[in-house]
């Protein structure tokens, strides 16, 4: 998966690096009127910083392409969006075994839920703040402001 960025930091052999979010917002009828609501639970920024492995040197203010593997971003949607609903799931269906209780099911859906959203915090915070996933691989030039 690759992407065009703008570096804005260097730190030794790594780089922060922002690139503008495009899928959610591109062709956003509201993109005029300051976003609509999915950019809004997304921090109403329409630019995302990221750290990159800078193997090719590129320097603040130039215009990159960044990559990373398409495995590792599909697992961690897959991590963001789909585990909390299966844990969920498995949750209401072990309460559901040992009670016929709408409300308790329920609770222990919405816990496990909560439970997985947690663990994939800790999971993040431990875990991807020491990995870095995404590497410079190309320098296109300096930006240049439109």
């Amino acid at each position: 998966m690759q992407t065009k960025a703008v570096v804005v930091a260097t730190h030794g052999e790594f780089a922060t690096v922002e690139t503008e979010r495009k899928s959610a917002c591109d062709g956003c009828h509201k993109a005029e009127k300051g976003g609509c609501s999915v950019c809004s639970l997304m921090g109403g920024e329409r630019k995302i910083s990221t750290k990159a492995l800078n193997a090719v040197g590129a320097k603040i203010g130039d215009a990159v392409i960044i990559e990373s593997k398409t495995t590792r971003m599909l697992w961690y949607g897959l991590l963001v969006f789909i585990l909390p609903i299966v844990i969920a799931l498995l949750a209401w269906g072990v309460a559901s075994q040992f009670t016929a209780n709408i409300a308790i099911q329920t609770i222990s859906a919405f816990a496990g839920f909560a439970f997985s959203l947690f663990g994939v915090a800790l999971y993040s915070k431990k875990v991807l703040t020491c990995r870095c996933d995404v590497e410079i691989v190309e320098i296109l030039g300096e930006k240049t402001e439109k």
